[in-house]
């Protein structure tokens, strides 16, 4: 994973990265860490994560702000290697979550640099998740600790209550995360989904979900819900099906919408019938330390099962076949990680 470099001036070390040169390219180079500093760690990644959604995007070059050459990824799993003399929160041997590369001492930038097998960062770029290894079960469920604090925010946001019928646009990560979590709280939760094989994955496990395509989709929304959804929660950012599913929505429900909106001409809602039903409409981006305390809670406790939404395990010398999925949607994918540690390898 590491060599020496001579050319490399005071750091003089590289380390595996995957990297976007371009749109719809994708490729595992070298590239140099930054000398350390005394507020610095170092940081061998164990095992990183795809954001389906978000990664996608910077892939194709539509997500806001991306540049090329760009190192992608936010979900990162590491053990801690060596301390600057001022680290006093974190110790060699602890397992911390994020970090990732650095831009400004190469032609590549972070888009957020997770996905690489070295890291040098200010140990305030890092959380804590444990003094010792977790067994892979637990590894693996707390690599999308990001991505499901995610719909932590949002159920948080639509303040979900027993008994209300929650309407979910996408049945991908985020969504069915966010069925777990209404669940959790009493709710009666629909996925609803364009693909098939989303659709068939989310009745697998146990969720009621319907195809957007189906021709008595409305018919069968008005028998689960006559009196409407209280919580509609778009995932998907596609207007026409959001526009269509605001018709089911209760009086002065609510609309979360937590997906990536960038075309702008084709994403445009019908606000003449979200004000005829005096919705609210709410947006969340990112999150915030709460809601990463609360979900690394939920993923421990079992609350959220994240396990069996993970379709596959790559070696990161495979990543490259992990982002030809991503990108073709093919063969049938969700969540992929891949494993760092030559000593993990599966």
């Amino acid at each position: 994973m590491l060599e020496k470099n001579d050319n490399m001036g005071d750091c003089g070390v590289k380390t595996k990265a995957v990297v976007f040169p371009e749109a719809n390219k994708f490729e595992i180079i070298e590239v140099p860490l930054r000398e350390m500093g005394p507020r610095d760690m170092l940081v061998e990644t164990l095992v990183t994560a795809i954001s389906p959604g978000t990664e996608r995007w910077i892939l194709f070059g539509k997500h806001l702000g991306t540049k090329f050459p760009c190192i992608p990824g936010y979900q990162r799993i590491g053990i801690v290697k060596k301390c600057g003399e001022e680290v006093k929160a974190f110790k060699v041997g602890d397992i911390v979550y994020g970090g990732g590369y650095e831009g400004g001492y190469s032609n590549v930038v972070p888009m957020w640099g997770a996905h690489i097998g070295l890291s040098v960062n200010d140990w305030t770029a890092y959380r804590f998740l444990s003094s010792s290894l977790p067994d892979q079960f637990e590894l693996e469920a707390l690599s999308y600790g990001i991505v499901a604090s995610v719909a932590t925010r949002g159920i948080r946001f639509c303040n979900v209550k027993e008994g209300e019928k929650i309407l979910v646009i996408g049945a991908g990560f985020i969504g069915i995360c966010a069925a777990q979590l209404a669940l959790r709280k009493g709710a009666k939760p629909v996925l609803l989904e364009k693909d098939p094989e989303r659709v068939a994955f989310a009745k697998k496990l146990g969720f009621n979900a319907f195809n957007v395509d189906e021709e008595d989709l409305d018919e069968k929304l008005r028998k689960y819900a006559p009196e409407g959804f209280d919580v509609l929660y778009d995932t998907a950012g596609h207007a026409k099906t959001t526009n269509r599913m605001v018709r089911h929505m209760k009086y002065q429900g609510i609309i979360l919408l937590q997906s990536q909106y960038f075309d702008l001409e084709r994403c445009a809602l019908d606000l003449d019938q979200i004000k005829i039903r005096e919705l609210t409409m709410r947006t969340t981006c990112g999150i915030r330390d709460e809601d990463w305390l609360e979900t690394i809670n939920y993923i421990k406790n079992r609350y959220i099962q994240i396990n069996p939404l993970i379709t596959h395990r790559l070696n990161y010398t495979d990543a490259l076949e992990g982002y030809k999925m991503l990108s073709a949607g093919k063969p049938f994918n969700l969540g992929i990680i891949f494993y760092w540690s030559e000593a993990d390898n599966i």
